[in-house]
């Protein structure tokens, strides 16, 4: 690992497009159904779930995409978090759901991993790049292993902090420097997301924050991070 530059990457929209798993994992979750084809999910749903897939951080957020699609709304913001206000006791009996419909399709290995693709700028990074990176993210542990063992990268990976610390992201920065204590006198420890709230939330720690633009926020426009088009950009 160089001893100038730490990366540090988030998994879903950095690393992995997991739209299309999530979506249909979700799909099931709140319909109570078992589909392991995405073409049988109504399309009107699939348009409004990559519009509104920003939005959610831990995946029983999820279920605010899923009850907005119901009530026909026009999701802001402002709006979601009304929503995790009003139903935080159904998103948590949601994201039991999700996880048992996600292992549902992952009893399926080659259907599971179909529905994920490795970003192509970032499949040439990983092959480029010589030095081991860490994966700050709140999917699931098993899930990353599998994509990283899928893609032939789990070797680059330093160490991965994920949901089974914390869905918040503070949380796996603090494990993540208490566990390298050698991170903080560094000269640069990058991270990279493409949700603009995880970013805001770890900016207090010693890090160099970047915005992934092909991530699920895809053509919005912010302005408080730097934002970059491709991981060749960091080097």
């Amino acid at each position: 690992m160089s001893s100038k530059i730490i990366y540090v990457f988030d998994f879903d929209g950095v690393i992995c497009n997991s739209i299309n798993e999530c979506m249909l994992t979700s799909y099931n979750a709140f319909y109570r159904a078992e589909l392991i084809n995405i073409d049988d999910v109504p399309n009107q749903f699939k348009v409004y779930f990559y519009k509104n897939r920003h939005y959610v951080r831990p995946a029983k957020e999820y279920y605010l995409v899923c009850k907005g699609y119901r009530q026909q709304k026009e999701l802001s913001s402002s709006l979601f978090d009304e929503m995790k206000s009003n139903y935080s006791e159904k998103m948590d009996d949601f994201e039991k759901v999700f996880y048992l419909k996600r292992k549902f399709l992952k009893n399926k290995p080659d259907i599971w991993l179909a529905y994920h693709v490795l970003y192509k700028h970032v499949a040439q990074f990983i092959s480029e790049f010589s030095h081991k990176f860490f994966i700050l993210t709140t999917k699931d542990r098993d899930s990353v292993e599998m994509l990283a063992n899928h893609f032939e990268f789990i070797n680059k990976i330093e160490n991965i902090f994920s949901k089974e610390i914390s869905t918040n992201k503070t949380v796996l920065f603090t494990h993540l420097f208490n566990k390298y204590h050698y991170l903080t006198n560094q000269n640069k420890v990058i991270y990279v997301d493409d949700n603009e709230f995880h970013l805001s939330e770890v900016k207090h720690f010693p890090l160099k924050l970047y915005f992934a633009k092909w991530g699920y926020a895809g053509s919005q426009k912010f302005n408080n991070f730097m934002e970059i088009n491709s991981l060749k950009e960091l080097i």
